[in-house]
């Protein structure tokens, strides 16, 4: 009777237990749903805000690029004028000499290796390092920006490579009223206003690792607004549209050009105060925000590995990617965004005003648009290698780097 007692006790005990047991995974799965369903209406709501004023922002953007290069000069309102993709003779000016045609493939080389050196920048290392990644790098943090940086300088390269091959053969007013140059133009200017959703998708996704995800203060020097790739996906297509159906067409078809360059001041702008909102170690005084670093805490649990690890970096006493982003790297960025500005009122300037001819002027901006790039290019790529770092003594789990280093 005894034991009977005890086993019926010992069952009535374990009853609770198990249905407690049995009821865990279903109130944690409804937890998660919950949680899911309030995060998904919350980027719903901050989605439903953002939209309407970018829109507008969209719209004015494009009202921006038309307007300005008109009534920026005299000579702009001689040299903007609008075709429609339907060309006269007698006011029509496209060059087809080797000093036009021969620049854009040239670029369009540069542009191709550019791409693929900025989706291969999966390592933060010097030159004389191992060839193998650091256990403190994690290469899948630079994947998007990495892909987003190589469609932007890809979207650069088709629309030189289309522009060269256009101007080489079609050679008279007669050939550039067909279909297959319409064509072939709007993949020229419609891959440069869609390289302002690419562009500023980049400066998005900077914008998020190093200010909207930094959890130290004082590491930021202003808060942002994040904008959703959604949103320039939606500024570049629209921008590309407004081209496809005509509205950027000029009697000069190199102005076409200028105007979707000049569609992409938003997403210009964006990326330059993504740079500056950030405080960098070596800031220059007056325009960036100065980082006051410090040596960062050593895991107490750390492995003798770890600290090896960390002497393979560039800063041993902290690894970070604002120590990783050196000035010389950041002038590219801030001037390499903004050096096509001046092609825009030198252009009107150059044709109207000047005996040089279109071969010569396309081939002198064709260099500035060369530096520009490259510029964007050298500077993007390194921000990519820099977003591979993982920060020491911040966010980093110890145990999660040692099974990397294993691995």
């Amino acid at each position: 009777m005894c034991q009977t007692s005890q086993l019926k006790k010992s069952y009535e005990s374990a009853v609770p237990s198990m249905e407690s047991s049995i009821g865990t995974p279903c109130s944690t799965s409804t937890n998660t749903a919950q949680s899911f369903s309030h995060n998904c209406k919350s980027y719903g709501r901050k989605f439903v805000t953002q939209i309407v004023p970018w829109t507008l922002l969209t719209y004015f953007s494009k009202e921006f690029s038309l307007f300005l290069p008109v009534f920026q000069s005299e000579a702009g309102a001689q040299t903007f004028v609008h075709a429609g993709y339907v060309y006269d003779p007698d006011i029509t000016y496209f060059d087809n000499t080797m000093l036009t045609w021969g620049t854009d493939y040239a670029i369009f080389i540069l542009m191709s290796v550019a791409g693929i050196s900025c989706l291969r920048a999966t390592t933060n290392q010097r030159p004389n390092s191992p060839a193998s990644p650091s256990p403190l790098e994690d290469v899948t943090q630079s994947r998007s920006l990495r892909i987003k940086s190589a469609c932007l300088l890809f979207s650069y390269a088709i629309s030189v490579l289309a522009g060269g091959y256009a101007h080489r053969t079609y050679l008279s007013v007669d050939d550039l009223n067909t279909t297959s140059f319409r064509i072939l133009w709007t993949i020229c200017v419609g891959t440069v206003t869609a390289a302002g959703g690419f562009m500023g998708a980049c400066g998005a996704e900077i914008h998020m690792r190093m200010n909207a995800n930094q959890k130290d203060s004082n590491k930021i020097r202003f808060r942002m607004v994040y904008v959703d790739d959604v949103l320039w996906t939606i500024y570049g297509a629209y921008l590309t549209w407004v081209c496809m159906r005509g509205d950027m067409s000029y009697t000069r078809p190199a102005c076409d050009i200028f105007v979707a360059g000049t569609s992409q001041f938003v997403p210009t702008v964006y990326c330059v105060l993504v740079a500056l909102s950030i405080r960098w170690t070596d800031a220059t005084p007056y325009m960036e925000g100065q980082l006051l670093s410090s040596p960062a805490p050593t895991p107490t649990n750390a492995p003798t590995q770890y600290q090896k690890c960390t002497q393979k970096l560039d800063n041993p006493a902290s690894v970070s990617m604002a120590h990783s982003i050196r000035r010389g790297s950041r002038y590219m960025f801030y001037i390499g965004f903004f050096l096509n500005a001046p092609l825009l009122p030198s252009y009107p300037c150059f044709v109207q005003y000047t005996s040089l001819s279109l071969g010569v002027v396309n081939a002198l901006l064709h260099m500035n648009l060369t530096l520009a790039w490259g510029m964007q290019a050298l500077s993007l790529r390194q921000f990519c290698k820099a977003l591979n770092l993982v920060e020491v003594g911040a966010d980093v789990d110890t145990s999660e780097i040692e099974i990397k280093k294993q691995n």
